[in-house]
């Protein structure tokens, strides 16, 4: 998507001042993080075969799956809360957020130092109740972005291991009910080889939901038995760049937003450069890919990447390990499109995952 198709998407979304805004953080990154994460579990209610989350304390045997403790949260808070004053989003863990039962006292906790930042929130959808959902309504959530892999029950429980396809659906109906469009509700396509068919007929199906965005993602693969999954590669993929073709024709006959990834793996960086991540320990790294050894896996290429970190917040001054040289130069490199060694493996910084997703198709 150009700049300038982004802004008018924003205005027209967000309204003139907070795309502003959002456009003085873009700005600024380079001073003060824009987004910030606080890594607030390791463990998910799912237990999917191809997610990291399902490797920790097996392959990744450092890792001891838990919940971040709400007194310590307050302390890692507490320690950031001056550049919390200048973000315009928090995310709370990469994983399911509502799976941690002190995630509004966590949100309300935030929002002391700045009640105009934004939770957007990545979920599976087994955990938004109607309890849930109301408590949701009360807080700045902008956007909820569930992850449905397609529009098929054996399709969806094939993949996403412990889900259940008709509780998602039943949720997700509930929440469009209640939010009554004050949250956007996306939804997320993880595109593979098993569940590509089904992207055409997949639109409609989200139409019928009152999906108001469809976000198509790449499959990231760690290990090797998980290659054979993903559909891009360094030449393309003429048959389902096809199928996204017909899929965008139907969005667009539809009237429902979708975006894509590319399916030409090249250097495209990633937009980690305005984020600011924190683990449980109060440690700073780039993603939440590089806070521990991370096996990858890319084009019959494989390796245990060891983990990037910049500093703890509790040790040192946490802007001063936003700005300090490796820190920038690793951010610079992302912005520039640039991959970074350590990021060699990851799909995620040729394009071909969720970043650089883009609104046209070729």
């Amino acid at each position: 998507m150009r700049e300038t198709d982004y802004y008018i998407t924003k205005i027209k979304k967000l309204g003139i001042k907070k795309t502003i805004n959002l456009g003085y953080s873009k700005l600024m990154y380079s001073l003060y993080p824009s987004i910030i994460n606080v890594e607030i579990m390791n463990k998910c209610n799912l237990k999917c075969k191809h997610c990291r989350v399902t490797y920790h304390g097996n392959i990744m045997e450092e890792v001891d799956p838990g919940f971040l403790d709400y007194a310590y949260f307050t302390k890692i808070i507490d320690r950031i809360s001056p550049l919390i004053k200048k973000a315009h989003t928090f995310q709370f863990s990469t994983v399911e957020p509502l799976f941690h039962k002190d995630i509004f006292k966590m949100m309300d906790y935030v929002s002391i130092y700045n009640k105009s930042i934004e939770y957007p929130l990545l979920s599976n959808g087994m955990l938004l109740t109607e309890k849930n959902i109301k408590k949701l309504l009360k807080r700045n959530i902008p956007s909820i972005s569930i992850s449905l892999d397609g529009c098929k029950k054996e399709t969806v429980e094939s993949f996403k291991t412990n889900t259940n396809f008709d509780r998602v659906i039943s949720n997700i109906k509930l929440l469009k009910m209640l939010c009554q469009k004050k949250i956007e509700v996306y939804a997320v396509f993880v595109a593979t080889s098993k569940n590509i068919h089904e992207l055409v007929e997949y639109i409609s199906f989200c139409k019928n939901l009152h999906i108001d965005r469809i976000l198509v993602n790449g499959f990231a693969s760690h290990l090797p038995e998980n290659s054979h999954l993903y559909l891009y590669s360094k030449q393309g993929n003429p048959e389902v760049n096809k199928i996204f073709r017909l899929a965008y024709d139907n969005a667009k006959k539809q009237n429902i937003d979708i975006e894509f990834p590319s399916l030409i793996a090249k250097p495209s960086g990633c937009g980690m450069h305005i984020n600011m991540n924190i683990n449980e320990k109060g440690d700073v790294y780039p993603c939440i890919m590089l806070a521990r050894k991370t096996p990858f896996e890319l084009f019959s290429k494989s390796a245990t990447v060891n983990p990037v970190i910049w500093g703890n917040i509790f040790d040192d001054d946490p802007l001063s390990i936003w700005r300090n040289k490796k820190n920038i130069q690793f951010r610079k490199m992302l912005k520039k499109k640039v991959v970074p060694n350590e990021c060699s493996l990851c799909a995620n910084a040729y394009g071909v995952i969720c970043s650089n997703r883009n609104s046209k198709i070729k």
